[in-house]
């Protein structure tokens, strides 16, 4: 940060946008970028969005069961774990998931954009939001667009972004029965994950998956979802069977590499158990009708 000359500090999104140019990064917590030398190479100035009144949680169609959850890209990770929305919405995965996302003072700053643009495969809430089916919106100077957070990921530290601002995340409230869950594999449950997964199971009247997701981080160049084993599980009933079954689909999906927590082999065969934990978890959280279908 010494090559630091220049700090923006926009109130408009149309300022903003207009600051996004080669040699300026983007600063809202700041938790990556004030550690991490590869988000500073090359550059001399920062544009701080803390004032573009993108901190927030918000639930529309709130009268029906299956509104939309929109999260404003600046909301910090503290706010999201301790939203009493978040927390009533597919069993609190999200919330889960931020809670682990490093000490409380850093949950205090970082922020759920933030987490998603560093686009580090590690992300905590990285694989719930893609559980979650959720949605980016992006601004830039061409205008506004939206995608599947699925394809916003190009590679570590990589995305789509082209001179643009994630400036929202939002996903659909999963129709009942319904649950899901976050489950991390750490040296603490703070630490960087060496695999982390998310599982999200619908159930239709007679208690077969009616929809399932599952998604893995740690074990790819990017959070990945686990399609195969999502198709595997849709329309059958969830037991022991077939849950360790799409565990084992989603193990035989990643691809992971050899650093200083873990070795490939050894993330490969931890994702079928964190897998088939999440899975047990989301089916536990569904309600009454998981009984049947076991």
């Amino acid at each position: 940060m010494l090559n630091i000359t220049h700090y923006h500090r926009p109130t408009t999104l149309k300022e903003a946008v207009a600051l996004l140019v080669p040699g300026r990064a983007v600063i809202a917590g700041g938790t990556d970028l004030m550690v991490n030398p590869r988000y500073t190479q090359g550059v001399t100035e920062l544009v701080d969005i803390t004032g573009l009144g993108l901190a927030y949680i918000r639930l529309a169609d709130c009268r029906k069961a299956t509104g939309w959850v929109y999260l404003g890209a600046a909301t910090t990770m503290y706010e999201v774990q301790n939203s009493t929305l978040l927390a009533s919405i597919a069993g609190g995965v999200l919330a889960k998931a931020a809670a682990t996302c490093g000490s409380p003072n850093i949950r205090n700053v970082a922020t759920i954009g933030g987490n998603v643009c560093s686009a580090l495969p590690s992300g905590d809430t990285l694989t719930t939001l893609l559980a979650l089916d959720a949605r980016v919106a992006l601004q830039g100077p061409l205008g506004h667009r939206e995608l599947p957070l699925s394809d916003f990921f190009l590679g570590p530290a990589r995305t789509v972004l082209q001179q643009e601002l994630l400036v929202e995340i939002s996903f659909q409230v999963p129709h009942p029965p319904s649950g899901a869950a976050f489950y991390k594999l750490g040296r603490t449950e703070e630490d960087i994950s060496i695999v982390n997964t998310a599982a999200l199971l619908c159930l239709d009247s007679q208690g077969r998956v009616a929809k399932a997701r599952i998604a893995a981080g740690a074990v790819a160049p990017t959070p990945l979802r686990a399609l195969q084993a999502e198709e595997f599980l849709t329309g059958k009933f969830p037991g022991p069977d077939n849950l360790n079954e799409a565990a084992r689909l989603t193990m035989a999906a990643v691809s992971p590499i050899t650093d200083q927590r873990a070795t490939a082999d050894y993330r490969r065969k931890v994702t079928r158990v964190c897998a088939l934990r999440a899975l047990e978890q989301a089916l536990a959280s569904c309600g009454p009708l998981n009984q049947a279908a076991i």
